[in-house]
């Protein structure tokens, strides 16, 4: 099968994260990588066997973990998956009892423990903030592109005035919305106006007035040219980088914040069964 859609795999990226993957109903593994094209390598994922997915990668009967790469390349790994996940994001996922597995832009699994993860308490896309009652503080905590993991340094964030959570960016009770980079930054971005997130995706959300937003991988929150078949209010399934639309049309958000329509002639989008996020 194995058909590449549009161009060869992408020029590697050193902060890349956004790569994702859609699992059709017949078990047909679709993968998108970091610079917004989709392929189909001849993977499969049945459906009824995925116990667990992120942004970047799934899990399979509880047992087996399946990453992709920047290039958007399938890889399956044996690991010892924990029986009781605490939360999850794009390119983590952190058990009950501390140990927290992030997924790096190669699909390689990083695994680090700490004792403040067992007090996590709210999940983004590659972040998450933890209650630490100790110091009496709510602190953010960012997973990076590397798999490595930090309280961010963002001065202007008070994480308790926090009120949405997403993929790569949150908002406050201002309205600010703050973007989450691949390389751990938190940035404020209050000089783009924004209405009420009402729909959320990985590296993308739209707004109370039907407005689009896309975030970089440095980043930068914009509002990017959108291709001509796509209508906002169509919007149906939202993925990690991609979202599909009531006919089923597939647009992939690339690292740069841009928006692709991507057609495979033998697939029906309105079939996909699990959506990654």
């Amino acid at each position: 099968m194995k058909k590449l859609m549009l161009a060869a795999l992408a020029t590697l990226s050193l902060n890349a994260f956004s790569q994702s993957y859609i699992i059709m109903d017949n078990g047909i593994t679709i993968t998108t990588d970091n610079s917004g094209y989709a392929y189909d390598f001849g993977h499969y994922a049945f459906p009824q066997k995925v116990t667990l997915k992120g942004g970047q990668y799934f899990v399979e009967e509880g047992t087996i973990l399946a990453t992709i790469d920047e290039n958007g390349l399938f890889f399956r790994k044996y690991e010892m998956i924990p029986e009781k996940i605490k939360g999850k994001g794009i390119n983590y996922f952190l058990s009950e009892e501390g140990a927290l597995y992030a997924i790096d832009k190669k699909g390689y699994v990083k695994f680090t423990e700490n004792e403040l993860y067992k007090k996590a308490v709210n999940f983004g896309g590659n972040y998450f903030t933890v209650n630490d009652t100790e110091a009496q503080s709510l602190d953010l905590y960012v997973v990076d592109g590397t798999g490595k993991v930090a309280k961010a340094d963002a001065p202007s964030l008070k994480v308790k005035d926090i009120i949405a959570f997403g993929g790569t960016y949150v908002m406050n009770n201002r309205g600010v919305v703050f973007t989450v980079a691949s390389n751990g930054v938190v940035t404020p971005q209050d000089d783009v106006r924004v209405g009420i997130i009402t729909k959320k995706g990985g590296n993308y959300f739209v707004d109370s007035s039907g407005y689009m937003f896309t975030v970089s991988e440095q980043g930068i929150l914009r509002m990017p040219a959108l291709p001509l078949t796509l209508r906002v209010s169509s919007i149906l399934k939202l993925g990690s980088n991609y979202f599909i639309d009531q006919s089923g049309k597939l647009f992939v958000v690339d690292k740069e914040g841009n928006i692709f329509e991507r057609t495979m002639r033998d697939y029906d989008f309105k079939t996909a069964k699990v959506i990654s996020l």
